[in-house]
């Protein structure tokens, strides 16, 4: 296609948009709010993944041994684990330190209950190893063989914890693609019967053009761009709605919820949008294309 005959599409693309103001907007509104859902679907699914990665990198496997063993074979314990292929990193956690660390977390606005135990110590002989795995798959393996080893008392594994996460993640991802796929399929609906009205309204116009010997690239190349420009429209607009939406998201959740932010680490707006928004414009664009390409193949038979 020449450089005239793809301005004189453009033109009459958006001449085509113009001239059926109903039906386009009624097909940028449906992809805005198509493209809009599914970059909330999108934000939630990175969000959840994000969250659940950053609780396996806190999540910790507990190793409390007997009270008999010698500082040497209790580091003999330590040493076994390091080498251990699933394990990422191992802490040796001293009885006065969970003891402080439990007492920070857990009475820190009462004072007089916290002095109430003096110099007592209730996890006094918990010393303990705090593993941390690369990969929480490999959880039940690895607690297997803690339990082996000679000398451990127990093994305390969040198993059923990680287990409901692993759950709750997977319901999200399955329900999130079932959705986006049928509101997918609603976008190229409208589309194409917009394109469908467009080709009635110029169908005199199109066979004084065949009479004429144009070719079927400048026939259909109107139809093409009207449906392209629909799409990088019902594009953008959701875009900018969710950049705000979720800025102020952000805003929400630092200052009103300061006290969930231990474990709600949403990511960024940029750390978000370098993917969401470019996923949002494509597929805009590539739904805007195949409804415009598949209704022309359909109703001008080229």
């Amino acid at each position: 296609m020449s450089f005239k005959a793809l301005g004189y599409s453009i033109k009459q693309g958006c001449i085509n948009i113009k001239r059926n103001k109903m039906f386009s907007l009624a097909s940028i509104g449906t992809m805005v709010a198509c493209l809009f859902m599914l970059g909330v679907f999108l934000g939630i699914l990175i969000n959840f993944t994000h969250i659940v990665s950053s609780a396996e990198s806190t999540v910790t496997i507990s190793v409390f041994f007997n009270n008999e063993l010698t500082p040497q074979q209790i580091a003999d314990i330590g040493k076994n684990i390091k080498e251990r292929p699933e394990v990422d990193s191992v802490e040796y956690r001293t009885a006065e330190e969970a003891w402080k660390i439990f007492s920070q977390e857990y009475y820190s606005g009462d004072s007089d209950l916290l002095a109430s135990f003096g110099d007592d110590n209730p996890l006094g002989e918990s010393d303990s190893y705090l593993v941390t795995l690369k990969n929480m798959k490999d959880q039940d393996e690895l607690t297997k063989y803690l339990n082996n080893i000679t000398g451990v008392r127990s093994v305390n594994s969040p198993q059923s914890t990680m287990e409901s996460i692993n759950k709750l993640n997977g319901i999200i991802s399955v329900t999130s693609i079932t959705l986006i796929v049928i509101l997918f399929l609603v976008s190229i609906f409208l589309i194409s019967n917009t394109v469908v009205v467009a080709i009635s309204v110029r169908r005199e116009e199109i066979a004084i053009m065949r009479y004429i010997g144009a070719s079927d690239s400048f026939i259909s190349g109107p139809f093409i761009v009207e449906g392209v420009i629909i799409g990088t429209i019902g594009a953008i607009i959701p875009v900018g709605l969710l950049y705000g939406l979720y800025f102020a998201l952000l805003k929400f959740v630092e200052e009103d919820l300061s006290g969930m932010a231990s474990w709600l680490q949403l990511m960024s707006p940029n750390q978000i949008f370098i993917y969401l928004a470019p996923i949002c414009v494509v597929l805009g664009i590539g739904i805007g294309l195949i409804g415009s390409i598949h209704t022309v193949r359909k109703h001008l038979k080229v």
